[in-house]
């Protein structure tokens, strides 16, 4: 039993004493196969140029390749120093990165803006699952005219294509004494985070995702006045489900009060859904490729028409419907309440584009919506426009048609358009279609 007891402790011993050089192989191996970045689409591209592995730790350098549209790709150096003992978390290793400008003329104009002594680090801990956790801090900037009090980033990522980016920052100040700003303007922005999350697919696509901008406040500033928004978020999210893909946008807001105007509650929300996801990553792909052109200076505008004039068949065969879900918000007048949604059937779009083939989709396309505002918000509009006419005697004329209603001081109807026929409020107002198009 005792020999048992030895035997077990020296293959621990020798286990714990060889892990530091199997994490260094593993490492170079990492590293050498990291190539782009989850979720970045080829934007940014991790090689490796020298890799020096040691027992306990191993250095490294790299250079990451940023590609901007239509722009030659910008190469950063990198420093890589990695740690190689395992954790009891299920590390295998922690790499500390580092960025150090090789042109002496960035060093000093970032010395500038961030100091001589901030820099640029990101640490990522590497676990034996495929996952990742990385953290770092954008420096703070104080110099004239603007000041910023810097942000923590994280990123995390899985084995299975799963990320989660995240970047926390509390102020960004900019005023008139700063260079390039016009006398009397400024903005303050407080409370920043900007989060994104999704899945690489196997084909490099991120299907499903969401992300989102958020502030707590934002100040603007104007010679002749300005204004203040709180609780601003801006998110984008997107899903595909089998062949088809969609996307939506949306944008939140708590209070606005802008040049002596103020609103609350505000949202709006479009949607695009049951796109042709193979139509799209076609799509994508050929302007990814043409962008690689116009970096080299050539003129890809008529060509990335093109491209998505002939894929854009395939693209809303399958019955798209676009939509504003929501456009709402709230003044000293009363609740505004909007929604418009249109929806092509499937396969009505076929071949080439033709003029016919736009008949087609416009006689069978269908639109629905509906609409809530305030009489006395269009009475205030219509004070602003002038002409002495109120919007109540504008709006005699389709209310004694049925087509629009005034009840509890709420102007309201529905929009219902389907195989050439439209319905406001209910009732028949083909007329309209007719004196719209000349009929």
């Amino acid at each position: 039993m005792k020999r048992l007891i030895i035997a077990l402790a020296v293959v621990l011993v020798a286990v714990v004493a060889a892990a530091p050089f199997a994490t260094g192989y593993l490492m170079e191996s990492t590293l050498a196969d990291a190539g782009d970045f989850p979720g970045t689409r080829d934007a940014f591209d991790l090689e490796v140029t020298d890799y020096q592995r040691g027992y306990l730790e191993s250095q490294a350098t790299s250079e990451l390749v940023v590609r901007l549209p239509e722009e030659e790709p910008v190469r950063l150096k990198l420093e890589h120093r990695i740690d190689q003992m395992p954790g009891i978390d299920g590390r295998y290793a922690t790499v500390h990165t580092r960025w150090e400008p090789q042109d002496p003329e960035i060093r000093k104009e970032l010395a500038k803006v961030f100091g001589e002594d901030e820099p640029f680090e990101l640490t990522t801990v590497l676990y034996v699952t495929g996952a990742s956790h990385s953290t770092g801090r954008i420096p703070a900037i104080d110099q004239q005219g603007v000041s910023f009090t810097g942000a923590d980033v994280v990123l995390d990522t899985t084995a299975g294509g799963r990320f989660d980016y995240r970047i926390d920052g509390e102020r960004l100040a900019v005023d008139d004494t700063a260079e390039g700003v016009d006398a009397g303007t400024g903005v303050t922005a407080e409370g920043l985070r900007v989060v994104a999350s999704g899945r690489v697919a196997e084909d490099g696509f991120v299907w499903d995702s969401d992300a989102r901008m958020e502030m707590s406040r934002l100040d603007i500033r104007e010679p002749n006045g300005g204004g203040r928004i709180e609780d601003l978020t801006v998110s984008v999210d997107s899903a595909r489900d089998d062949d088809l893909w969609g996307f939506s946008i949306g944008y939140e807001v708590g209070k606005v009060a802008i040049d002596g105007q103020k609103f609350r509650d505000g949202e709006l929300r479009i949607a695009v859904e049951r796109l042709d996801a193979e139509a799209v990553r076609k799509m994508v792909k050929r302007l990814e490729d043409l962008q690689e052109l116009a970096a080299q200076g050539v003129d890809i505008e008529q060509a990335a028409g093109e491209a998505m004039m002939e894929e854009l068949p395939a693209m809303i065969g399958q019955g798209p419907r676009i939509a504003i879900e929501s456009f709402k918000g709230t003044t000293v007048e009363g609740r505004t309440d909007m929604t418009l949604a249109a929806t092509l059937p499937a396969d009505v779009v076929q071949g080439e584009p033709n003029p016919m083939m736009w008949m087609a989709m416009l006689s069978a396309l269908v639109v629905e919506g509906s609409v809530e505002i305030p009489l006395a918000l269009l009475e205030k509009q219509a004070g602003m426009v002038g002409g002495g006419t109120s919007a109540q005697k504008q709006l005699a004329p389709l209310v004694s048609q049925g087509w629009v209603k005034i009840e509890d001081g709420v102007v309201s109807t529905t929009l219902d358009y389907r195989q050439g026929n439209l319905k406001l409020n209910g009732t028949s107002a083909n007329q309209l279609l007719n004196s719209a198009f000349g009929g």
